[in-house]
């Protein structure tokens, strides 16, 4: 797996399209897609909104997305890095971020590369 983190707009996107050499119908976005179909593609975009979505829906975010980590091993994953150090006043913001952060450090343990991208500059951070 690769993960490849960073702020809102920061180019992450068309740095794994780039590296991976990937059109856009080859890309899952957590926001939008099928749950089921989260994981089928070779890029899984917006993992914080797929995040959401299953907690929204009362279902375990770290089952699901280990049970597709485990069904697609090489998959790249991309996910915005929330607040920042912010901390949200409204609670359930709060808690998607913690959220968040705890899964993205468990990914990061666990991957094979991680990249930060920031104003559009990749910086190599594992592997």
């Amino acid at each position: 797996m690769i993960l490849i983190i960073g702020g809102n707009s920061q180019g992450k996107l068309q740095f794994a399209q780039e590296m991976l050499q990937i059109e856009n119908e080859m890309i899952s976005d957590g926001g939008t897609c099928q749950l089921e179909e989260a994981f089928e593609k070779p890029l899984l975009n917006n993992l914080h909104l797929l995040i959401s979505r299953l907690k929204q829906q009362g279902l375990d975010p770290y089952s699901f997305i280990e049970q597709g980590i485990e069904n697609k091993p090489e998959i790249t994953i991309i996910c915005d890095e929330l607040g920042l150090g912010v901390v949200p006043i409204d609670r359930e913001e709060r808690e998607l971020q913690e959220l968040t952060g705890r899964l993205l450090c468990d990914l990061a343990r666990r991957a094979a590369q991680v990249y930060r991208v920031h104003c559009s500059i990749p910086v190599k951070i594992k592997g």
